[in-house]
């Protein structure tokens, strides 16, 4: 009888032992969960607030070509309508005499912060997902009006600076070049001046087709980042 007694008080202690320990690794993992999950909150944080900064940087780049192509639409606009006319006065060949037509505008964003979560795969576990496709988006968005910008401007500068346009701009070197532009523009069916005007007309659409891009990236812009700063908030 005395030896069950001390079998079952062995038994009790073995078991509130084993009770102990598995409390202390499950407290173990607790602490261990709370961690990483504060390290993982911290780093997507830090993530999220780097590419606030990005977005603002490219931001600003909008906001200055936007105010570019507005300045343009005017010089373009004007252009054109003096290239058109049938016959040019003086002072009008003096005004397009030495036209630029189109100029498109590097977006040169910044996307180091991007590009990091993209390579490491960090954006895929960013807790809020609709915020992921978001991002993602926006930059793809980004990345095609970057392909579309250098597309148009390959394709504008092939007929601008091409052979058919040679006789517009060979005379500009000249130490007295008006008169060489006033033959010119007195030949308003020539095979440069027929260039002249399709790019005087090309020009005004490349133009406000790179304005509203630019509007439609600002916009998109200033949703992600309202969106993100609301994230944000949400992790305080």
């Amino acid at each position: 009888m005395l030896t069950e007694n001390k079998f079952g008080k062995y038994l009790t202690y073995a078991i509130g032992e084993i009770i102990l320990v598995v409390i202390g690794i499950l407290i173990a993992l607790a602490i261990n969960n709370w961690n990483n999950e504060n390290q993982i909150h911290s780093e997507e944080t830090a993530t999220l607030q780097k590419l606030i900064q990005d977005l603002k940087s490219d931001n600003k780049r909008y906001l200055e070509n936007i105010e570019i192509y507005k300045k343009q639409d005017i010089y373009l606009t004007n252009a054109k309508d003096i290239i058109h006319k049938k016959s040019l006065l003086d002072n009008e060949i003096k005004e397009v005499m030495y036209y630029y037509g189109a100029y498109i505008e590097d977006i040169n964003p910044r996307k180091t912060t991007y590009d990091e979560m993209l390579n490491s795969g960090r954006i895929y576990t960013l807790s809020n997902e609709k915020l992921v496709d978001e991002i993602i988006e926006y930059y793809q968005f980004l990345d095609n009006s970057i392909y579309q910008n250098q597309e148009t401007r390959r394709e504008f500068r092939a007929v601008f600076y091409g052979p058919a346009f040679t006789d517009f701009w060979f005379w500009q070197a000249e130490e007295e070049p008006f008169p060489f532009a006033k033959v010119f523009f007195s030949d308003t069916d020539s095979q440069a001046y027929r260039t002249l005007k399709q790019s005087a007309g090309w020009s005004v659409g490349i133009n406000e087709q790179m304005l509203e891009n630019n509007i439609k990236l600002l916009k998109t812009n200033n949703e992600l980042i309202e969106h993100i700063k609301m994230e944000l908030k949400g992790k305080k």
